[in-house]
């Protein structure tokens, strides 16, 4: 069940009134995004992003790696609710020119994000560290998720999907090694912050996971970087760039594709069944080895 996007509102003021500073803090709503109750504030001793329901522990240690904007406070609400309340930093949120015009500070994000001790023992264990299990664990749970859709859809959507998924099941399976990392796992722009100085910052951590780095990797390649600019990115990023990892990261791509377009529990996301045949092309394409049909320049 989801609930009204501002329903802490008075607990959130009455926080920062406790616990930042005893004034007035005007409030206002993010204009987009579909995740948890956010806000901003600003009053006379700055403007601060606040969020509810955060890992607030990893804001904190992303932090401190310079991977996430500085944390200011975090604390409960009366309910239990955890709240993070960060500075307020003005930026943008990239575009694939930024992308191209920052790569070293793009790729070492990841880089230090994925070799971080710190943040994996943050993280849930997994019932193992090898690449075709946490693979076909992501592929399960996605599976679970596309079940829940798939009667309302039209009977050719659901055939080709069906069959999608279980070629990517036998992909997963041909998968070779193990060796999980802190993975951001949703590595979208919406999910970066280029400031107005040029610093890069990650955002939105609670998709966070111990996974295959190769998702990440896989996700922000595709998305942002031409092929003649991966091998740089990867190689900035401490990365191989094997046949074997390439696979890996255009099978987990696609699986985060089919992720991303289904509904997801806790989150304020509209399924639109209506739209979902023509949101598949980029499903379509991972699974078939094409390129981003968006291209590369903004």
């Amino acid at each position: 069940m989801n609930y009204p996007r501002d329903q802490h509102l008075p607990a959130v003021q009455e926080f920062l009134r406790q616990q930042v500073a005893n004034q007035d803090w005007e409030m206002a709503r993010p204009p987009h995004g579909t995740g948890q109750e956010t806000y901003f504030a600003s009053g006379s001793s700055g403007e601060v992003f606040i969020k509810l329901g955060a890992r607030v522990e990893l804001y904190q240690a992303a932090a401190q790696l310079g991977l996430a904007p500085p944390v200011i406070r975090t604390g409960q609400l009366e309910d239990g609710t955890t709240i993070l309340v960060q500075a307020l930093l003005r930026g943008r949120k990239p575009s694939r020119a930024d992308f191209h015009c920052h790569l070293g500070q793009f790729a070492e994000s990841l880089r230090i994000l994925h070799n971080s001790e710190a943040l994996q023992l943050l993280l849930p264990p997994r019932s193992s560290d090898q690449y075709r299990h946490v693979g076909l664990e992501m592929l399960a749970g996605v599976e679970q998720r596309w079940q829940a859709v798939a009667p309302g859809l039209p009977l050719p959507v659901v055939k080709y999907v069906e069959e999608r998924i279980a070629y990517l099941r036998d992909c997963l399976a041909q998968f070779q090694g193990g060796g999980l990392a802190a993975s951001h796992n949703d590595p979208c722009n919406a999910n970066w912050l280029v400031t107005e100085e040029g610093r890069i910052f990650l955002l939105d951590l609670e998709a966070m996971g111990q996974d295959d780095p190769a998702l990440d990797l896989g996700a922000v390649l595709w998305w942002y970087y031409p092929p003649a600019l991966r091998s740089q990115f990867l190689a900035l990023a401490g990365c191989p760039e094997d046949a074997a990892f390439r696979e890996r990261m255009r099978v987990r791509m696609a699986i985060h594709n089919l992720h991303i377009l289904l509904p997801r529990p806790g989150s304020f996301d509209r399924f639109d069944p209506d739209s979902f045949a023509a949101d598949l092309v980029d499903f379509q394409a991972v699974v078939e080895g094409r390129e981003n049909p968006q291209g590369y320049l903004d």
